[in-house]
């Protein structure tokens, strides 16, 4: 048994490792925009009977047998899609989503991807790309003369030159069934995955999309508080789980010795 007992303290060091991973991810992006909160969910292991319940006789109900788990493991770690507080930046091209729903990108290998970050800059052909210089989809181009430029609420674009006011196209948004199905690929993006359900993309504002706010960027929706108690709780996890390593290999030198 006292094997069993090293195997199922290995899993608990493993699984605090993993919840300590993803706790301080949080706490390193509670200023990154657009970033959604990673949460932690655990299971047991298999439990192994040592001795089977007594069958029920007359009547009687028979008392449980003895079972022994074997440790722990992450179960899973998923987004939770909250929505991130708007902070006015005043900016032309800093577009937050108040509501449900993605930007979506084209990546360099030509995939698609979805974020909620909207710091949005200009490339050299005058296309909307995000920072690391996906392409927003629906290939916006901001004219070169261009002195200001205007998203409504329902994702319509417009730009002021000499020439007057016009149209330049329309953004969309996407929004999926399960959200914390998706996958992150880094740079605060996420790719489709069959967990995450169907995909629909459609103006801001329409099925269940949220609308499009200029000027503002969305949040973190990190709660630091939370973040900080669960780096404890972590911690200590992985501090119990320790010396509980450590009593098991004491006690199993100590069999040993008497063995031989």
């Amino acid at each position: 048994m006292l094997v069993g007992a090293l195997l199922a303290t290995s899993t608990g060091l493993q699984a605090a490792s993993t919840f300590l991973d993803a706790v301080s991810n949080n706490v390193a992006n509670a200023s990154t925009p657009g970033f959604k909160t990673g949460q932690v969910t655990f299971q047991d292991l298999l439990s192994i009977g040592t001795k089977p319940g007594a069958t029920a006789t007359q009547g009687t109900t028979a008392p449980g047998g003895t079972q022994v788990g074997s440790g722990a493991i992450v179960d899973s770690v998923t987004g939770l899609f909250t929505q991130g507080g708007l902070e006015q930046t005043g900016r032309q091209l800093d577009f937050a989503i108040n509501g449900q729903g993605f930007f979506e990108v084209t990546r360099p290998d030509g995939s698609t991807g979805y974020t909620r970050a909207g710091n949005f800059n200009v490339d050299a052909s005058g296309k909307l790309v995000t920072s690391d210089g996906f392409q927003l989809a629906g290939g916006i181009t901001i004219p070169a003369n261009a002195s200001s430029v205007s998203v409504s609420s329902d994702g319509t674009v417009t730009a002021t030159t000499p020439a007057g006011t016009q149209l330049i196209g329309n953004l969309t948004l996407t929004r999926f069934q399960n959200p914390a199905g998706l996958t992150r690929i880094g740079s605060t993006t996420f790719a489709a995955d069959p967990a995450s359900g169907a995909a629909t993309t459609g103006a801001p504002g329409a099925n269940g999309t949220g609308a499009i706010v200029q000027g503002s960027l969305e949040q973190s929706n990190v709660d630091l508080t939370s973040e900080l108690v669960n780096l404890i709780v972590a911690q200590r996890a992985f501090q119990f789980n320790t010396r509980a390593l450590q009593v098991e290999n004491e006690t199993l030198q100590a069999t040993t010795a008497l063995i031989s």
